[in-house]
């Protein structure tokens, strides 16, 4: 269907200040016990940086970590050296291009655009590739085996708009998935489900790569980590889902980082 070029703040009331200073300085001590509570809890729960956890999933993506038998291509390059690794229980991560991809109802200029994607937003509308932050990855076995010898989306508990992070040189972006590369008449692509390394023009955009449906992408230097299961579906419309999935960045970071045990 695709194409291959998506705490709590407590306030005091001011009034109590002018109206009982001894009474706001016994809250205010209360108040910097509670914040003492705040930092040594945030503290006993480490943020990760994108640098500390790329890298772990760099060092987990092993040979003993590979989920394919039969290397992926990229979108971009044709090559066939693209491989999918399980970094963490229930997390797959990928390098490829980016590819991008300008479906679904935003309208563009790319001769190749089409109007729908695979998935939809929570209102049923098709996601829009200008505004949405999505991936894209085979619509089915290009094998016809069980287990699939490539990486199939539905033997690992992935569904439309599983969550995801992207990341790219010093950036990291949350996104979703949004459509599917499939066989199709298109003239300019091999249209191959093995093919791995498309996202959408929101996703370039968010990344700093050139978002252009017919020019744009990269061949190179993009990781895509997928977090599988229910919980890391990304409910929402065209016009938010992309303030829902980056505001699952942090979280995201951190389950990963001390699911790989990062110090």
């Amino acid at each position: 269907m695709s194409s291959p070029r998506t705490r709590v703040a407590v306030v005091a009331a001011a009034a109590l200040a002018l109206a009982t200073p001894l009474a706001v300085r016994s809250a205010a001590a209360a108040t910097m016990n509670t914040d003492a509570t705040a930092v040594t809890s945030a503290a006993a729960s480490p943020a990760y940086t994108a640098a500390q956890v790329l890298a772990g999933v760099k060092k987990n993506s092993t040979s003993a970590n590979q989920v394919n038998s039969k290397p992926h291509i990229n979108t971009m390059t044709r090559a066939k050296n693209v491989n999918v690794y399980q970094v963490a229980t229930g997390v797959y991560a990928y390098g490829s291009s980016l590819a991008v991809d300008d479906d679904g109802s935003d309208p563009d200029s790319d001769p190749d655009h089409q109007d729908q994607t695979t998935f939809q937003d929570s209102n049923g509308k098709q996601l829009a590739a200008h505004h949405v932050p999505f991936y894209v990855l085979g619509d089915d076995c290009w094998d016809r085996k069980s287990p699939c010898p490539h990486f199939f989306y539905k033997e690992h508990n992935i569904k439309g708009r599983q969550f995801a992070l992207m990341f790219y040189k010093s950036k990291v972006i949350g996104a979703i998935f949004g459509d599917t590369q499939t066989g199709n008449d298109q003239t300019t692509s091999d249209n191959d489900s093995r093919e791995l390394g498309e996202a959408s023009v929101k996703s370039a955009a968010l990344l700093g790569i050139n978002s252009s449906g017919t020019d744009g992408g990269v061949d190179n230097g993009v990781t895509v980590v997928i977090f599988s299961g229910p919980s890391w579906v990304v409910n929402g419309s065209n016009a938010n889902l992309n303030a829902n999935a980056q505001a699952l960045v942090q979280k995201a970071l951190d389950s990963l980082g001390a699911s790989m045990g990062l110090k």
